[in-house]
């Protein structure tokens, strides 16, 4: 056994917990050191990789400077669904074509789970396409995949749903913005949630009555997409303050902390004033929340 293997073995062990050492073994792996390491992978117990994918995820999150895309990479082909749907997860980071192609082609998995966890992936690529950071035909095939997705009436809801959120930045497509439509008057809750989600995506003045209508719904999942559709709005989202303010005394601190963060990307004098005053709250997470949302707009005033 070479001095990897001996190193790695340890974290199949079940009886052993997981130490971050060991998980920063497989930081940067090279060629070799990833062959090593999926020698030993799939002798692991299926709840052992499932564990060691979720602590790597939570790793990267406290520390930019470990990589472990190629692990993770490797952990989209698990045997495990929940493995796979973890994997993409993990990857939320990773803006690479070969990741990308990965997530198309895990739009087509045998699990409905993972088919969804994909398409959320993906909508930060359709985000990229639509500001000009990929080929127009890149956004072309990320479209109409998605599309192809959303209107399969054999997939399950979840899936369906996802798709529709990442076709939310195709703001240019008459076929993408009519399915947004037709996802806002499904019968489903979650299929609302999500069409709510996708027209803030968009940006597009024609979705802001609907949006407005949500942020006084009487169910909460709804008042919360809405208020962060305000945000996605920036600018544009302005002529709703006068209906977003409730939500930041929302009984619901989700929708508060939301309708705060939507404060701080619409920006503008009112905004402002409003964020001072909730700055200054006795409640903590409000105040951290209007803290945060007011230095972000600072940032955004100083000249580049």
């Amino acid at each position: 056994m070479t001095t990897l293997e001996t190193q790695l073995a340890p974290l199949g062990d079940l009886g052993r917990p997981l130490v971050h050492a060991d998980l920063k073994l497989l930081a940067a792996l090279d060629h070799e050191g990833l062959r090593v390491f999926l020698q030993l992978w799939h002798h692991f117990p299926a709840e052992r990789r499932l564990a060691v994918v979720q602590e790597l995820d939570q790793l990267s999150e406290d520390n930019v400077d470990l990589d472990f895309r190629s692990v993770l990479r490797a952990c989209l082909s698990d045997s495990d669904q929940s493995v796979r749907a973890a994997a993409i997860t993990g990857l939320w980071e990773d803006e690479s074509e070969q990741t990308m192609n990965r997530l198309l082609a895990l739009l087509d998995d045998e699990d409905g789970p993972v088919r969804a966890a994909a398409a959320v992936a993906l909508a930060r690529f359709v985000y990229r396409a639509e500001v000009g950071e990929l080929p127009a035909s890149t956004g072309q095939r990320l479209h109409d995949d998605l599309l192809r997705v959303a209107t399969d009436p054999e997939q399950p809801l979840d899936v369906r749903r996802r798709a529709i959120e990442g076709l939310g930045y195709c703001a240019n497509s008459s076929t993408a913005q009519a399915e947004i439509g037709r996802a806002y008057a499904h019968h489903e809750l979650a299929m609302r949630e999500s069409a709510i989600l996708a027209m803030g995506r968009s940006m597009r003045p024609t979705w802001i009555p609907y949006i407005q209508r949500e942020l006084q719904s009487p169910a909460p999942a709804l008042r919360y997409e809405a208020a962060r559709a305000v945000g996605e709005l920036a600018e544009d989202g302005r002529p709703l303050l006068s209906a977003l303010l409730p939500l930041v005394d929302d009984d619901d601190l989700e929708i508060t902390l939301a309708a705060i963060w939507s404060l701080g990307q619409v920006g503008g004098p009112n905004a402002k004033r409003i964020l001072t005053r909730l700055a200054r709250s006795a409640d903590l997470p409000r105040r951290q929340a209007a803290q945060d949302a007011l230095a972000e707009l600072s940032l955004e005033d100083i000249d580049p």
